[in-house]
């Protein structure tokens, strides 16, 4: 069996190669994963709008925002 070694990316449930591989119709293939744990963990950019929102937070006047109780309530 011949082997062969690329790179991929995982999105929405399908490995996308990032090579053009080239199979016939009805071939077996045995793929083999290894993860890669040094990918950059996903954040909001400090100069953002939530970051920018989180600094100055939006004043609407007469709002009371729901307590943790309140808002327990509305969910179940």
């Amino acid at each position: 069996m011949k082997k062969e070694s690329f790179d991929a990316i995982f999105e929405n449930g399908v490995f996308r190669p990032l090579i053009n591989l080239k199979f016939r119709e009805g071939q077996a293939v045995k793929i083999i994963v290894q993860f890669d744990n040094t990918l950059p963990k996903k954040s909001f950019p400090e100069t953002g709008i939530i970051a920018q929102l989180t600094a100055n937070p939006l004043v609407i006047s007469d709002f009371q925002p729901l307590t943790r109780e309140e808002a327990n309530e509305r969910w179940e």
